[in-house]
């Protein structure tokens, strides 16, 4: 098609249906709170902020002082994929203090105690040990990207946009891997 030898690409049209076996879960509404209800811990604060905006551990491990605009409330970063890479993050109005915090005058958003940028295992290590301390141990990092997508879907934002701000090209892994329901929603 591209080179101009055939006109019609039939492969487009077929649709592979698998199921998709979802792991872990979104936070709920009263895990949230509880979150909220605990907001001066900085390590609920980076997770409220990943529940808040979609963003991977990794990308947020990444994200520089360079890349935030707090005066427009966005983000530029993202990892995996070119839809992901360097793609604007909107910053909830609910976060925006808690990117303040924990980004203070450092480069890096999350630190050690001596304010030095942490590696991915012991953010994994940091994030664990607080959703055990807050009785949430059931949840996985990845559940904060899953519960920013169903949030957002329950916001009414449209799919095509939720794509866009978590980094997703192809149609279907947002809404089979992402986006869960609460029953009394649907």
């Amino acid at each position: 098609i591209k080179n101009d030898i055939v006109l019609n690409n039939y492969a487009e049209h077929i649709e592979v249906e698998g199921i998709v076996k979802k792991k872990g879960k979104i936070f709920t509404r009263d895990e949230i709170q509880t979150l909220w209800n605990n907001a001066d811990d900085p390590t609920v604060q980076w997770i409220l902020i990943l529940i808040y905006s979609g963003m991977r551990i990794g990308e947020l491990l990444i994200m520089t002082s360079d890349n935030i605009h707090l005066d427009k409330q966005y983000m530029v970063g993202g990892l995996k994929s070119e839809a992901g890479r360097d793609r604007i993050i909107p910053i909830h109005d609910a976060i925006v203090p808690l990117v303040q915090k924990q980004l203070g005058t450092a480069k890096h958003f999350i630190r050690d105690k001596r304010g030095r940028k942490i590696s991915y295992s012991r953010a994994l290590d940091n994030f664990k040990d607080t959703m055990n301390k807050y009785n949430l141990a059931e949840h996985l990092p990845h559940d904060t990207r899953k519960t920013a997508v169903s949030l957002m879907h329950s916001a009414g934002i449209p799919i095509e946009t939720i794509r866009v701000i978590v980094g997703h090209s192809g149609k279907g892994v947002t809404e089979k891997v992402y986006l869960y329901k609460d029953p009394s929603e649907l």
